[in-house]
């Protein structure tokens, strides 16, 4: 059974998780060919990380997975404003 994250995640216990992410049916994360997707990775997880108010400590992209090791940063987060997002429906 499914935990809500509001009881897995403690912020009085740590701010730090390592966070793994597979690929499924013998899929390869970073494909093949020339296509370099481990700098797209890195920078989406840049973006990511300012979206989501979590700082990346680290981060190993292989074959067919990803580890990712982040802190988060609720300070980051309480400092944000309330007004809605541009295009957003709510009021």
């Amino acid at each position: 059974m499914a935990i809500a994250r509001v009881h897995l995640v403690d912020l009085a216990v740590t701010r730090w998780y390592h966070c793994i992410t597979c690929c499924v049916r013998r899929a390869f994360l970073l494909g093949e060919g020339e296509s370099n997707r481990k700098v797209w990775i890195e920078k989406r997880l840049e973006e990511l990380a300012q979206i989501f108010s979590i700082a990346v400590g680290g981060f190993s992209v292989l074959d067919n997975h990803l580890h990712l090791l982040v802190r988060l940063d609720p300070d980051v987060a309480a400092a944000w404003s309330i007004l809605p997002c541009p295009g957003s429906s709510v009021v």
